[in-house]
């Protein structure tokens, strides 16, 4: 399979498994010197190999007939302090998002080992802007997690199955944090 074709692919798992909403979040890989993008406000799942876009390092169009995702500036930065980083995945997980600094990283066996360092949180900072991606690439330069205040989910990994996989486990720790608070509510209002 073509990495354009796996692009597809995983854009759409992620839009099928919640991750993604219908035109928000972004997805690349970093191919030759030049990144892969989804475009902007496009629908996920109808998603099409030719609708992707081919950006270099300035973000201009090498290849494609639609405009880049509006974070086009932010995986660039991440993939420039990242030379170990084949696939940045952006996405607008409501849970962890809203809980940030609040997940329980050690709630799960699996976290450690597939996230390797912490869960980064990264300050609100306006979307699309250049001042972004760099806040965004800083704080990924030491871990593989970077939640976003008010803004959502940035995974990174070596390939596309890796940087998913990341934001899979982030939704699970989110999930598991906000679950045992609401059984420490429920058994402190039993008075267990």
């Amino acid at each position: 399979m073509s990495v354009v074709d796996e692009l597809v692919r995983y854009t759409r798992l992620l839009y099928e498994r919640g991750h993604l909403t219908l035109l928000s979040g972004n997805v690349s890989v970093s191919v030759d010197g030049l990144f892969v993008v989804t475009p902007t406000s496009y629908p996920k799942p109808f998603l099409e190999a030719g609708d992707l876009v081919w950006i270099n390092g300035e973000g201009e169009v090498v290849k494609g007939r639609l405009r880049p995702t509006s974070e086009w500036r932010m995986h660039v930065a991440i993939y420039r302090r990242r030379r170990d980083v084949g696939a940045v995945v952006h996405t607008h997980d409501v849970l962890p998002t809203l809980l940030a600094e609040r997940i329980e990283a050690d709630l799960l066996s699996e976290a450690e080992a597939y996230l390797g360092s912490g869960i980064a949180v990264v300050p609100y900072i306006q979307p699309g802007t250049a001042e972004l991606a760099e806040a965004v690439a800083a704080a990924l330069e030491k871990s593989n997690v970077a939640i976003l205040k008010r803004h959502g989910v940035v995974a990174v990994g070596r390939d596309l199955a890796e940087a998913v996989n990341r934001i899979e486990v982030v939704a699970d720790l989110a999930r598991a944090t906000f679950y045992k608070w609401v059984m420490e509510l429920w058994s402190a209002k039993r008075g267990d």
